[in-house]
């Protein structure tokens, strides 16, 4: 009898293996003969010279797919100053990035080298008071009834932080960025017992503000007016100081509903 004609053997033979449950050493086993089978005869062709099988197997193009891990995004902020709420999280956007900033400043290797003992505590300083300040929004904000704006995430590319005359440039310019923005919100609280409330704690986290970038300012220029170049701070409206920090938060933050200051 033929092995076509014996039970099990030929295309029929292959249909029913195919359709009967095996074992996972059998089935690799199986299927792994039958494609070297095919390889070799596809090598040993009449009319191809013959080649070893692993040239023919090389030939074979396979798919390939390349899945690029989808870019980065940071979610939108807005700003909503219809209400006290929309200050509160305006202030609590700046206290995040100064006190990542100073964080950054602290926890670099250079920071030993960098800055002598007398810079190097008051920059901790500085850390530690602009953490407090925004410990103190992440709370209030939810205590009040508000609701926080996203954790904001820094770009801090453009600054260089083993350089000492780079940190206290970035921080000399977000310092006086806080007083001006500090300065120019406070105008912007509503009038009433609340507001009036909200303005006095402002008052006295603006005032702290003030003496940082005159420290900062000292270190930069010691024993000379630099500390305090002018008899009256600026203040800036938000999006004046919004458009200053862009390049230093990687969110998009816009603020709308900001009343109009005569």
């Amino acid at each position: 009898m033929s092995r076509e004609n014996e039970p099990g053997g030929g295309e029929l033979g292959t249909l029913e293996r195919l359709q009967q449950p095996a074992g996972r050493r059998d089935f690799l086993k199986w299927s792994g003969a039958g494609v070297l089978g095919a390889v070799a005869m596809a090598a040993c062709s009449d009319d191809t010279d013959v080649r070893s099988i692993t040239e023919v197997v090389t030939e074979i193009e396979t798919d390939t797919v390349t899945v690029n891990p989808p870019p980065v995004t940071f979610p939108a902020v807005t700003l909503n100053f219809a209400n006290n709420f929309g200050i509160l999280n305006y202030a609590y956007a700046l206290e995040q990035l100064e006190a990542a900033f100073y964080t950054q400043v602290v926890a670099n290797a250079a920071f030993t080298t960098a800055f002598s003992e007398n810079e190097r505590r008051v920059l901790a300083d500085l850390r530690d008071h602009e953490i407090a300040h925004r410990e103190f929004f992440a709370r209030a904000i939810p205590v009040l009834g508000g609701t926080l704006i996203p954790n904001l995430t820094p770009n801090f590319d453009a600054v260089n932080f083993a350089s000492r005359d780079s940190v206290l440039v970035t921080a000399r310019a977000f310092e006086d960025l806080g007083v001006a923005a500090y300065n120019g919100a406070g105008p912007l609280f509503t009038n009433d017992t609340a507001g009036q409330t909200l303005l006095t704690v402002a008052g006295k986290i603006v005032s702290v503000e003030a003496r940082h970038a005159a420290a900062i300012r000292d270190l930069l220029a010691p024993r000379t007016g630099a500390f305090a170049p002018q008899a009256f701070d600026d203040a800036f409206t938000p999006q004046q100081v919004l458009a200053i920090a862009a390049p230093f938060i990687r969110n998009a933050v816009t603020a709308t509903n900001v009343p109009t200051i005569s």
